[in-house]
């Protein structure tokens, strides 16, 4: 594994993930279609809630959503967020592997992406090197956002595999 891939189970309270879980989950959370990293497939679409994101310089929260994480960017030691998207990607009969992507191309090297998966299921996360972490429930794994890795389907009795996507700048420590 990547020196600098974090792997933290477990990474919010039991009630307070349970909590995001079930908003994000209930069938009133509003959701829209949307291509997975520029696929020419028809068929290769997930569903996506935007939470915030930046474009030219510009933070935007597009969803009322972004209080509800005021916890978990604590825990993050964010000092900015650049993006929150939550995709929920249908299960399919096979495990399709999508094509490997940095989510923000031309970063800074201090730029960072979390996952935070919110259901367990056979789906992953593959990096370049070949290292796959699995999506377990309130597993959070942190890389530095110029590592190549891409998602997949998964193909278990879970009816999609739902995920958070987090890049951000983490707050640096002082020299001592």
């Amino acid at each position: 594994m990547g020196t600098e891939i974090s792997v933290q189970d477990n990474f919010l309270g039991t009630e307070y993930f349970q909590h995001l879980k079930n908003e994000i989950l209930h069938n009133t959370f509003p959701w829209t279609v949307s291509t997975v990293h520029e696929s020419l497939s028809i068929s290769d679409y997930q569903m996506v809630h935007g939470v915030c994101n930046t474009t030219n310089g510009n933070h935007v929260i597009v969803s009322s959503f972004y209080e509800e994480l005021s916890h978990l960017i604590n825990l993050l030691d964010a000092l900015c967020i650049l993006r929150i998207k939550i995709n929920l990607l249908k299960r399919e009969t096979e495990i399709y592997e999508h094509p490997l992507h940095v989510d923000w191309p031309h970063a800074p090297s201090n730029l960072y992406t979390s996952i935070l998966y919110l259901n367990t299921n056979n789906g992953y996360t593959r990096f370049e090197d070949g290292t796959k972490i699995e999506s377990i429930e309130n597993r959070l794994v942190t890389f530095p956002n110029y590592y190549k890795h891409s998602g997949t389907t998964n193909n278990c009795t879970e009816p999609h595999r739902c995920l958070m996507n987090i890049n951000y700048f983490k707050k640096e420590i002082p020299n001592a």
